[in-house]
């Protein structure tokens, strides 16, 4: 079974609420440390905007952009799985209270799992991004990338929401 955002909660096994907990620390963590990979794959996006500007090539930016998603994806990816947990957390009997913090965080939620689902055509995101910028590619420079029909990027506010939303459901933990 693919485990894309559309078909999340589809043939989902079975997992104690422990081993959910579990889950939202592994994958928070894996978010969290890909924070630092995904700068320094900004700042080469940068770099290679610069060569495009002075080359009038933009393949460099090109691939530069798409490795750059991929990383993106991956961070993205943890967001998706610390909401399937959430899901689950919010279901048992024992955590039923962690449907509050889904209700509370379902806005950002909504929106790191719509630009996971965009970045799976990660050349099509890409490309978005040329017609969106036009040859300036301004987006780049202001560290603001046209996903999913919005402005998006892995940075400070959205780690913050990541913080928040891992120390909701961890403060509901039970002892």
């Amino acid at each position: 079974m693919v485990r894309d955002v559309r078909n999340r909660y589809k043939g989902l096994p079975p997992r104690t609420p422990e081993m959910l907990f579990r889950i939202v620390g592994k994958f928070y963590r894996g978010a969290v440390s890909h924070y630092d990979v995904i700068q320094e794959k900004k700042r080469e996006a940068e770099r290679a905007l610069a060569m495009m500007r002075e080359t009038g090539n933009p393949e460099p930016l090109r691939q530069a952009l798409w490795v750059l998603f991929c990383e993106f994806h991956f961070y993205v990816t943890c967001w998706l799985q610390i909401e399937l947990a959430l899901y689950r957390l919010a279901r048992h009997e024992e955590t039923r209270e962690l449907a509050d913090v889904q209700h509370a965080f379902s806005e950002e939620l909504k929106r790191h799992l719509e630009v996971r689902e965009e970045l799976d055509d990660t050349e099509r995101c890409v490309a978005d991004q040329f017609v969106h910028f036009g040859e300036d590619m301004t987006g780049v420079l202001e560290d603001r990338y046209w996903i999913a029909g919005n402005y998006f990027t892995v940075g400070k506010s959205s780690l913050e929401a990541l913080h928040r939303l891992y120390g909701a459901i961890m403060t509901r933990k039970p002892n």
